[in-house]
């Protein structure tokens, strides 16, 4: 039979059988090799768990840091609205004798007439940030003082008050004399506490920047559209002659 074999094996038949039979093997140990590795390859139902939870666990982390550059970006954004609303030499001159200015100016407008006003003093908030305040007393109605205070509230930069005190003012500004009877010494009276009728005194206070870093720029801010707003011009106001006025 083995002779029979060779014969077969010698003929170009039995070479094509043979040639087929050794590429199958080998095409069975590849199998073999390569598929044990492709199968141990494949992530079990167990891996697939854990990679779930892993990736879940990475999204939370995300999520938290996205939301802590957010609350860092808007205080960040607070702390510069806080330097471009302060008080700035650079803009706003020396706080020591602009800010009893401009105080004053304010109640001269009013035509009020303070009693006193201290001088301007300076205290540390951080390295960045001071307080100055000043001290102002005034004998008004209750009229002029509102009117004062709202006047002081639209002042640049912006001013708060420290402290304000308003106290009933009982003193009788008339006289009586033999003359003056008792229903004209009322009426005075009331219309004299109605003409001044508190003593006034507060501490006003304004914020200053005098930090090493430059003062940001204002956000721009987004109008519909998806387009940056930029900065509203207003028309030039006219020339005026020597004599004041306007020319066209």
């Amino acid at each position: 039979m083995s002779v029979d074999l060779k014969k077969f094996f010698s003929t170009p038949k039995g070479q094509l059988i043979g040639a087929l039979c050794a590429l199958g093997v080998v095409w069975l140990v590849l199998l073999i090799y390569f598929g044990s590795e492709f199968l141990g390859g494949l992530p079990s139902t167990d891996s697939l768990e854990d990679s779930k939870r892993e990736l879940k666990k990475q999204q939370r982390l995300l999520e938290k840091a996205l939301e802590e550059e957010r609350a860092y970006l808007a205080l960040r954004e607070k702390y510069n609205e806080k330097i471009r609303s302060a008080w700035l030499e650079s803009r706003h001159g020396m706080v020591e004798t602009q800010l009893r200015q401009i105080i004053s100016e304010t109640a001269a407008k009013l035509e009020l007439k303070p009693n006193s006003l201290g001088t301007v003093r300076t205290s540390r908030i951080n390295e960045d940030f001071y307080f100055a305040e000043i001290d102002i007393a005034m004998n008004a109605t209750y009229e002029e003082v509102i009117k004062f205070i709202e006047a002081v509230s639209h002042c640049e930069p912006k001013l708060s008050w420290r402290r304000l005190d308003l106290r009933p003012d009982f003193r009788r500004r008339f006289s009586m004399n033999n003359n003056t009877n008792l229903a004209a010494a009322r009426a005075a009276a009331v219309q004299d506490q109605n003409a001044v009728s508190v003593m006034f005194n507060g501490v006003i206070r304004v914020i200053g920047y005098d930090g090493k870093a430059p003062v940001p720029q204002a956000a721009k801010k987004v109008v519909p559209g998806g387009k940056t707003g930029s900065p509203v011009k207003t028309a030039p106001l006219p020339a005026k002659d020597n004599k004041g006025t306007p020319q066209k």
